[in-house]
């Protein structure tokens, strides 16, 4: 209830964009673009854009799926949106993208600032329309949600819904870590495990970050394994490396088995204390892609979650 209530108001903000306002000259990782009028053909190249615009009130019409399956690449914190809108984008599958069909798409804007667009694929990309990189001043994949709301806002006309979006989910963050005093000063990380090994994530990525605005802290240790990409693997001998108050465990429950079956799992406070949280499909989603849409339904779901794992009584369900 309170999620379809947040997204109505999301879409009934005011939308302020005009003729007027265009064109306009972006400036973004890749170099600056200029939209020269406000674009009414949008596709998206990056992971989780599409969440971006329908939080601002635009139904893309084309958008590049991550993972999921997910009917237009729509997960279920944002379909309301969505359907709201009349959105019924065409979707691109695989990972790389495809300029044909970008082309195909007879785009007016295209947004990539949850990509890594290579300057050769931005070249290609721009002779099709203007394109939009990630923000600038920040590692690939590394912008806060704040950042590449804003940026896409600036390119589509939408300045004050982005500040108004903004200001409510920072306001929800907040009461929640008011309303849970027992977080603060605990410690909590994000971890995810793939083939044979462990990934953590830096401090100040994705759902750490969330985790952190929460009053719960990664170990410091973190930022000093990551690599580029702002991950870093580790064998499962050294586990020793999540042991935290609590781990949001990002994977589906056949390898949620395949970890709770480790020798060295069963040695740590996370399986004697029950501080392990493995998370359903939905909420996985949510904290990957961090968007003005799923962060609102990660916060609803995780809390709870969160204090029971903290709570260190395996018991406790």
């Amino acid at each position: 209830m309170i999620r379809r209530l947040a997204i109505m108001i999301l879409l009934m903000l005011p939308v302020a964009a005009t003729a007027q306002d265009f064109p306009r000259r972006i400036d973004h990782a890749l170099g600056t673009t200029q939209v020269p009028a406000r674009p009414t053909r949008i596709v998206t190249i990056g992971y989780h854009e599409q969440d971006f615009l329908y939080a601002l009130g635009i139904a893309p019409v084309g958008v590049h799926e991550w993972f999921g399956a997910r009917p237009y690449a729509t997960w279920i914190w944002a379909d309301q949106a969505r359907q709201a809108l009349g959105g019924r984008p065409c979707v691109q599958k695989g990972y790389e993208v495809d300029v044909e069909w970008v082309f195909l798409q007879k785009p007016d804007l295209i947004i990539a600032s949850f990509y890594n667009l290579d300057p050769a694929t931005y070249a290609q990309l721009s002779r099709i329309a203007p394109v939009i990189g990630a923000p600038d001043g920040y590692p690939a994949w590394g912008a806060p949600w704040q950042a590449e709301l804003r940026l896409i806002a600036q390119a589509t006309g939408r300045e004050a819904k982005a500040e108004a979006v903004i200001s409510g989910i920072e306001g929800q963050i907040r009461d929640l870590a008011q309303a849970n005093p027992a977080f603060h000063g605990q410690s909590a990380t994000i971890g995810y495990f793939a083939a044979d090994h462990f990934v953590g994530y830096r401090r100040d990525g994705g759902g750490n970050e969330l985790l952190a605005q929460l009053g719960l802290q990664t170990p410091e240790i973190f930022d000093g394994l990551v690599q580029a990409n702002g991950q870093f693997s580790v064998s499962p001998e050294r586990l020793d490396l999540f042991e935290a108050d609590a781990v949001v465990w990002l994977v589906d429950a056949q390898t949620a088995a395949h970890i709770r079956a480790m020798p060295a799992y069963g040695l740590t406070r996370l399986a004697r204390e029950g501080r392990s949280i493995w998370v359903d499909e939905d909420l996985q989603g949510a904290l990957s892609f961090m968007t003005p849409l799923s962060i609102p339904y990660a916060l609803e779901r995780l809390t709870p979650l969160l204090r029971t794992a903290l709570d260190g009584d395996p018991a406790t369900r």
